[in-house]
Formats: C-alpha cells, sequence, structure tokens
C-alpha cells in the first residue's frame, strides 16, 4: 500500500482560491490511487504545526497549497527528514515553484505531484530558521516589508515595482560588514541578496547564476548609488544586466556574516527573518522536493 500524502493548504492564499484548488488536487490524487489528507491552516505560524505532525507520522509527502510564506513555515520540520516538499503554487509571488520549473497551473502542478521526481535542494538557515530562496537587507528588506502589508490587486512583478519607486523617497544607503569565504567588505550599500536560488518578488532574476544544489550562496551586492541611479539599476535587474553594473558584485559563500551599526531588517522568502546582526548558511540538501522529471537542478529564471 502506498505511504500516505499530507496535504496542507491555506484556505486565504491566491485571493482565498486556495481552498478550491486543494480540494481539486486532493480529489485527482486520490482518484490517481494514492492516499492523502487534507489540513487547512487555521492562523500564521499553524503550517509549522502541521508540518511537524506530517513528519512524526511517516508521511512520504507533504503538499504545500499556498504561497512561499506558508511554504517557509514547513522547512524547519521538513529539514534532515525523509518527507518530500510538494507545491501546489497558488501565492502572490511562487517565488520557490518557479526556481523549481514546477507549473503554476493546478492540473499541470497536480501531474508533476502525480510523476515528477524527488531531489535535495538546499536551505539557507539563520539560528533555527530556514529559507529557500532570497535573504534580502536593505532597499530589498523594506520593499518586501511593504509587500508583506500592502493591500490590493496588484501582486509580483508590478507590486515590487510600486513598493520600491514608493520607498525611493525615503532611502539612505547603509553601512555593512561582510564577512565570509570572499573575505571581508565593509562599505554602505544599497542592498545585499544573500540568494541560494536566482529569483523572488515574482521572477525577479537577481542572482542569474545561483545554484540551488551547489552548496553556496550567491551573495548580490549592490553599492550605496545616487537616488536618481536606483530606476535604472531596477529595470536593468528585469533584463538580467544588472550584474554587468559597476556598482554590482557578486561573491560566493557557504556562511556569511552581515554586521551593521544599528539593528536593520532581513526578509527571507518575502518574510522577516531576522535583524542585524545575522549569521547566514548553507545547510546542503537539506529539503527533499518533487520537481519535474525532466527539470535539471541548474533550471534558468
Amino acid at each position: 500500500m502506498a505511504k500516505h500524502w499530507v496535504l496542507i493548504a491555506n484556505p486565504t492564499a491566491g485571493n482565498a482560491r486556495a481552498r478550491s484548488v486543494a480540494e481539486q488536487a486532493a480529489l485527482a490524487v486520490q482518484d490517481a490511487g494514492q492516499a492523502v489528507e487534507l489540513r487547512y491552516t487555521r492562523a500564521k505560524g499553524h503550517a509549522t504545526e502541521l508540518a511537524q505532525q506530517a513528519v512524526a507520522e511517516g508521511a512520504e509527502r507533504l503538499v504545500v497549497c499556498g504561497g512561499d510564506g506558508t511554504i517557509g513555515e514547513t522547512l524547519a520540520p521538513l529539514a534532515g527528514s525523509h518527507t518530500a516538499l510538494g507545491l501546489l503554487p497558488c501565492g502572490t509571488c511562487n517565488d520557490l515553484a518557479r526556481a523549481l520549473a514546477v507549473p503554476l497551473r493546478v492540473e499541470a502542478a497536480v501531474d508533476n505531484l502525480l510523476c515528477g521526481e524527488v531531489r535535495a535542494i538546499d536551505l539557507g538557515r539563520a539560528g533555527g530558521r530556514f529559507f529557500a530562496t532570497i535573504a534580502a537587507f536593505g532597499f530589498d528588506a523594506e520593499v518586501n516589508r511593504r509587500m508583506e502589508s500592502a493591500q490590493g490587486p496588484l501582486s509580483g512583478r508590478i507590486r515590487y515595482i510600486l513598493e520600491a519607486l514608493r520607498h525611493l523617497v525615503r532611502y539612505q544607503p547603509i553601512r555593512v560588514r561582510l564577512c565570509g569565504d570572499f573575505g571581508e567588505i565593509e562599505q554602505e550599500v544599497l542592498q545585499v541578496s544573500t540568494a541560494n536560488a536566482r529569483n523572488y518578488g515574482g521572477n525577479l532574476c537577481v542572482a542569474p547564476d545561483a545554484d540551488l544544489g551547489d552548496g553556496l550562496f550567491d551573495v548580490v551586492v549592490v553599492d550605496a548609488v545616487p537616488r536618481r541611479a536606483i530606476l535604472p539599476l531596477m529595470i536593468r535587474l528585469f533584463w538580467r544586466t544588472h550584474v554587468r553594473h559597476p556598482a554590482v558584485r557578486v561573491e560566493r559563500t557557504a556562511r556569511l556574516v552581515l554586521h551593521t551599526a544599528a539593528p536593520h531588517s532581513v526578509y527571507a522568502d518575502g518574510d522577516y527573518l531576522d535583524q542585524t546582526p545575522i549569521v547566514l548558511e548553507i545547510s546542503p540538501a537539506a529539503l527533499r522536493v518533487v520537481v519535474p522529471s525532466s527539470c535539471s537542478q541548474g533550471v534558468r529564471c
């Protein structure tokens, strides 16, 4: 008999579309002969409890129907376990799904759950908290904070652009000290993106060469630039040419220590992670995840 799956859904995700998506997916999985139990999150943080329960029960797969925030809540219980993560993307940005080439359409995503293969990917870690895609500091973190609290129909790239433009008027560079395998950098920055995956914010490709399976972060450091130069630099981000800008450098490391004179917020996978000073580390091959069988770990964004 097939081992059971657990499907957890955030019923508020996707403008409350996740409930119907989860029910549709559960029926399709059952019709394919796979035992699955559907459970709903009741509040922020509840997904962690449900994931812990699924791992303790020996579930073969934990399928998450929701966005990157709900996925992020399941990472700590799943890290290092035999339970594989399956994705039913139903969030605002769906960054991890995009990074793994998991289809965004419901029917195709269900097919991937049934026919895909399980592979191990790296996770980022700050203390006991894990993240899958990118930890953002500086200008990026403030845009993340604004996106987290923003209301309205806009999402993804459009929402990112809007909130970035709003933050421009308040922008102040931050002096940082970065320590990693590359040595030490001390300077004023616009932002620092510590990337396990290539994309965030609705497929914005901030770290074009980042690889979910190489055991390293790509640390994208953007020097402090005049306010008038920020918008042109952002436009280059959409075309993935920002890494050739003279104000941008990319370093690689398995561990990054980020110091600032005063505490500043760090966001990861779109949610608040912690404040500086902070130590970010790679946990190699920590998460088993279901990906399309034709997908390689070096999927381009």
